[in-house]
């Protein structure tokens, strides 16, 4: 099953964003890739493809994204190849390993089985909560209007004030609303809790994921910091498992953590608070380039390693 990166709603959204698109396949492989324009050149980026079935079908594969690369006049591909394939296959076909842009790990729940089975794989806390919020004046909600971003965007926006969290820009999450919501690709789910003596109800938490035929992501995510001993960040998520199981779909992703035994990592706190409501880890194959125009490809890499980051 592709990832949702790989998808017609994730193309779409890559045309919004004035994007060019290019797609191939063969026997035994398939990719959908966006031209991005950087600081110092062009790349072009195959999220979480391409899909390769068999690991001999890494090199067709690459081979058309290096042409259509050319084409377009990329400097490089940046791929992060799913199926069959070891590393030493990556590196032999002449790609580099590169700082993730994907996640390399995520946590996966199936979502098989009756609801109820999957509430015993949570923990005791969170099982608890999710049975019993509405006690505490708290509801869920879903909304498929764009304009609700905004409420989505001030939870951000409290969150990265609070912790240095850096968000996406608002004008992108703009963009994901106006481009999955009407559809049902995506859907905002936010917590309320009710206010006191006639006063209106105020969000406390809000998310934004995705659906493809098979599998929901948890995309974005907040919550208010005045609010957290109600963990309205941990019922948003229960609640988004069993719609997605009442849907009928086969698995939930909670969307990039690191392994149980890196424990001084960023991600570390969330990492453990995914797993806190069950499922396995998946692993990846990580992020890697290829070089098509050798001079542009190394002044990049050079000015990537001066001002240590990925994304120029």
């Amino acid at each position: 099953m592709s990832h949702f990166l790989q998808t017609d709603a994730w193309a779409q959204l890559q045309g919004e964003l004035g994007r060019a698109v290019v797609r191939d396949s063969g026997d035994g492989w398939r990719y959908q890739a966006f031209l991005e324009r950087g600081k110092l050149n062009s790349r072009l980026y195959c999220p979480y493809g391409p899909e390769l079935d068999t690991p001999g079908a890494l090199a067709p594969a690459l081979a058309s994204l290096t042409a259509q690369a050319k084409r377009l006049g990329a400097a490089f591909v940046r791929l992060e190849p799913t199926g069959p394939g070891a590393e030493q296959d990556l590196a032999a076909a002449g790609l580099k390993r590169v700082a993730r842009v994907q996640p390399e790990h995520t946590q996966r729940i199936d979502l098989s089985r009756p609801f109820d089975e999957l509430l015993l794989d949570m923990r005791k806390t969170n099982r608890n909560l999710h049975r019993n919020y509405a006690k505490k004046g708290l509801t869920v909600r879903q909304s498929h209007d764009p304009a609700e971003i905004e409420t989505l965007l001030g939870l951000l926006h409290g969150v990265a004030d609070q912790t240095g969290m850096h968000a996406h820009a608002d004008d992108y999450l703009r963009t994901q609303a106006k481009t999955f919501l009407p559809s049902g690709v995506g859907t905002l789910y936010f917590v309320d809790l009710a206010g006191d003596d006639g006063e209106p109800a105020q969000t406390v938490a809000s998310a934004m994921i995705y659906d493809d035929a098979e599998r929901r992501y948890y995309a974005h995510a907040a919550a208010n910091y005045e609010h957290r001993k109600l963990a309205p960040g941990t019922i948003i998520v229960s609640q988004m498992i069993e719609d997605a199981q009442a849907k009928g779909l086969r698995e939930f992703d909670l969307y990039g953590v690191v392994p149980p035994e890196v424990t001084d990592h960023a991600w570390t706190g969330f990492s453990e608070f995914k797993r806190s409501f069950g499922g396995v880890q998946h692993d990846f194959a990580g992020t890697w380039e290829k070089p098509v125009k050798a001079l542009s490809y190394g002044v990049y890499d050079l000015a990537r390693k001066v001002v240590g980051g990925g994304r120029l």
